[in-house]
């Protein structure tokens, strides 16, 4: 669905790259959950991926903003909120005119669509952050958090403020999290606050999902040569210790022009800014690490970059067919659930089910729920984060363990927008 932003003009989403076709079909089997409280539901993401740092000046917020738009790029539904009261980074990589942000009827603020990734800060807000009191600044996080009217994303990106204070505990206590992106930088001192990072997020259970190494080397446009920026060799350490702690890392060379934003504020059209979305940028180092870095991300998520599993815990779930055609998941666990073959069904993503070049489905999803026929003739493994499902109605369906995880967790998600809102997007 076309949406239009503030400038008028209508965005869209990218079609995905044939590269990213598989990833993007199982992420999309990933069922819509509720964001924010109270009923109906207003908003709902298939994820929400919080980026964390130890400490400030690390670039956090930059990546964050080039990863919502090399995500969109992909064809996703993309949101992006700056919970940083008192330093909002948004308003300055992503300029907008005054008094951007509206409130609908029901009272809940309406995010601004720049290019097809909504946007929400409270530095577009108003510009008196720096004179907030700690527990008004507690309730602007808990409004943002819960009374944004984002409709119906795929993924929801949270950048909060450095190190590991009291919003990332609002946060985990508020929105369920799928996981976390934690930048740092090569040096010493950066990187002895991802340990750090990487604890809080145990204790509140969040997964850690991916390590951005930020500014990690410098690429000389004349000759290619690749120079190394910190001197200390923290930078060494950091392979051993993720690998300890089954984590993986990307690393982003420096790039001058990835900050930067023109002084006033320019239409979506204009592809000034984000880094990402100006062409002039392209197929440059950093513009090539951001769009490994959406597919890897991606594949974090689901699983799908399997990696041994840390100390009493299993790896995923595990599928199995049963008795008359039943299905049952063996959860991470070692809990037993039963899976409804009409469900797994009605989540299928492919060409048969729908139109790949214009989104349409091409069958009735809720039927498929509802119909108790239908029974699985066979499973097969695919890799170690899918399974490959022979229904007695003639489809096969393959389906990411982690859509299964979800499913079991919350049954009645389904694809369909959120009731009595009108999307966004």
């Amino acid at each position: 669905e076309q949406s239009k932003s503030i400038y008028g003009a209508k965005t869209k989403s990218s079609r995905p790259a044939s590269s990213d076709a598989e990833v993007l079909q199982y992420f999309r089997q990933l069922p819509a959950k509720p964001l924010g409280a109270g009923q109906p539901v207003h908003s709902t993401a298939r994820v929400v991926l919080i980026c964390a740092s130890g400490k400030g000046g690390v670039g956090k917020s930059t990546v964050a903003v080039n990863l919502a738009f090399s995500l969109q790029l992909l064809g996703l539904e993309v949101g992006l909120l700056d919970l940083d009261v008192y330093g909002p980074s948004l308003p300055e990589l992503v300029k907008l005119p005054p008094d951007s942000v509206g409130q609908n009827e029901a009272g809940r603020l309406v995010p601004i669509d720049y290019g097809g990734v909504g946007l929400m800060s409270w530095g577009y807000i108003s510009q008196q952050a720096a004179t907030i009191r700690a527990p008004i600044a507690t309730q602007i996080v808990s409004q943002l958090l819960t009374s944004v009217e984002w409709g119906a994303l795929d993924i929801l990106i949270i950048d909060t403020p450095p190190g590991t204070g009291d919003v990332l505990l609002s946060l985990a206590q508020t929105l369920q999290v799928d996981g976390a992106l934690l930048v740092t930088t090569a040096n010493g001192l950066s990187l002895a606050d991802v340990a750090k990072g990487i604890e809080l997020f145990d204790k509140v259970e969040i997964p850690a999902t991916l390590v951005v190494v930020n500014m990690a080397r410098l690429c000389c446009e004349s000759c290619g040569h690749e120079q190394v920026l910190f001197a200390d060799s923290a930078e060494s350490y950091l392979p051993k210790f993720l690998e300890s702690r089954r984590l993986g890392f990307v690393q982003l060379p420096l790039e001058p022009a990835l900050s930067q934003a023109p002084a006033v504020p320019l239409p979506p059209n204009a592809y000034s800014y984000p880094f990402v979305r100006n062409p002039e940028f392209e197929g440059r180092p950093v513009w090539l690490a951001f769009q490994r870095m959406a597919n890897q991300v991606l594949r974090e998520l689901l699983g799908m970059n399997l990696r041994t599993a840390r100390a009493g815990q299993t790896s995923l779930a595990t599928l199995r067919l049963r008795s008359r055609g039943s299905l049952e998941l063996r959860l991470p666990s070692g809990d037993l659930r039963s899976v409804a073959c009409g469900m797994v069904r009605a989540n299928c993503r492919c060409a048969h089910c729908v139109d790949d070049l214009t989104g349409e489905e091409k069958i009735d999803r809720e039927q498929l729920r509802m119909d108790r026929s239908i029974h699985a003739l066979h499973v097969e493994d695919v890799g170690n984060y899918a399974v490959r499902v022979a229904f007695s109605d003639g489809h096969s369906t393959l389906i990411s363990l982690r859509a299964l995880e979800a499913l079991c967790r919350d049954p009645s998600s389904t694809d369909r927008k959120p009731s009595g809102v009108s999307s966004m997007w």
